[in-house]
């Protein structure tokens, strides 16, 4: 079961705890698709990830991502002893 729920509104990704209660979030990694071009010249769909450190006990969190395309967040996060991690699709 998830703990979290994300959201894109406009050029934010927002990241929530479903129960509303703060979690100690150690990191989050954001995965985006990219249109590539192979040495053919054909065209083809990459996905990139970029980690993003954050060290804090939240239950709501907006990452900016500058309108590109995202296509899901991994949540590594803490609950009493254990280091957990939630995927999640958009």
């Amino acid at each position: 079961m998830s703990e979290f729920r994300a959201r894109l509104e406009g050029e934010k990704l927002i990241l929530e705890s479903i129960s509303g209660q703060p979690l100690f979030i150690r990191e989050i990694i954001v995965k985006y698709a990219l249109t590539a071009l192979s040495p053919e010249n054909e065209r083809f769909r990459r996905i990139v990830s970029d980690s993003i450190k954050i060290g804090s006990k939240l239950s709501r969190l907006e990452i900016p991502v500058g309108g590109l395309d995202v296509v899901g967040v991994d949540v590594i996060y803490t609950r009493g002893d254990f280091t957990l991690r939630d995927e999640i699709q958009i």
